[in-house]
């Protein structure tokens, strides 16, 4: 959902927490993504459209 995109790069987020693994991953990969695309001066960003998602981050050439 749309709704949830912001809060994809939060620690420990889960957009459905009734996936199978939920006792093994903790939700973590996204926020690590997003911590380190920040210590490198960028942002991580995540968009939704036509049931399709995409997740990345954007960093400057210096």
């Amino acid at each position: 959902d749309p709704e949830i995109l912001p809060q994809l790069f939060d620690r420990f987020f889960r957009a459905d927490p009734a996936r199978s693994h939920g006792q093994s991953d903790h939700g973590l990969g996204l926020a690590i993504v997003g911590a380190i695309a920040r210590m490198h001066q960028g942002k991580p960003f995540a968009s939704s459209e036509h049931q399709m998602t995409s997740v990345g981050i954007e960093i400057r050439a210096h």
